[in-house]
């Protein structure tokens, strides 16, 4: 049985394909047994039914074009999801983040905040680690957050960047957001990230 699909866990990636594909092809078989149910009672398939199957196919179509977009990016290698695990101590972490911008997606395998420090590592060859690191800087500035984002493209330098903030998990005075009663500082960071994120 699938796992509950959460945003930022290990393995959200490849169970959110399988779902998506499975969806299309759940909404895609109804119109078709539909088409067939008319063309067997009427005989032909010429009847309302047919239109009905056909109109029936866009809802599937919808969804076949997400599971192609849920098939661009796959989960990240679990021995390195388990030695950040270990890294980031008491800090907040999201995994397989695909961030989205009206022009790019920046694909971050791994992100740890904690405070007012935010580090991500990228898998993703084509990645402008510049440009992610800035977009995800500008939105949470929208929402009246100032983070220090840095992405990093090397694994190593992101364990040792982690290790040194675990180490520190020093927190910026906080007194709470009216938008979010219930949540820490760094949870309503993580709960921004996820908003922008596939």
């Amino acid at each position: 049985m699938d796992r509950i699909l959460y945003k930022g866990t290990y393995g959200y990636l490849d169970r959110s394909r399988i779902h998506a594909w499975k969806k299309a092809a759940l909404m895609l078989a109804v119109p078709v047994l539909i088409f067939l149910g008319g063309w067997y009672v009427n005989g032909t398939r010429e009847n309302v039914m047919t239109v009905v199957a056909i109109v029936g196919c866009l809802p599937g179509c919808n969804q076949v074009v997400r599971a192609i977009m849920a098939s661009r990016y796959h989960s990240m290698d679990r021995r390195f999801y388990e030695t950040v695990e270990k890294a980031r101590g008491n800090c907040l972490a999201l995994y397989e983040n695909v961030f989205t911008s009206y022009e790019k997606t920046y694909y971050v395998d791994a992100v740890v905040l904690c405070g007012r420090e935010i580090v991500g590592y990228s898998s993703d060859a084509k990645l402008d680690e510049k440009a992610a690191a800035e977009h995800i800087r500008s939105l949470l500035k929208k929402s009246s957050y100032k983070q220090n984002v840095t992405i990093y493209r090397n694994q190593n330098e992101f364990l040792v960047r982690v290790l040194s903030l675990s180490a520190e998990a020093e927190q910026p005075p906080f007194d709470g957001d009216d938008r979010y009663p219930d949540l820490t500082r760094d949870e309503i960071i993580r709960h921004l990230l996820m908003s922008i994120s596939l």
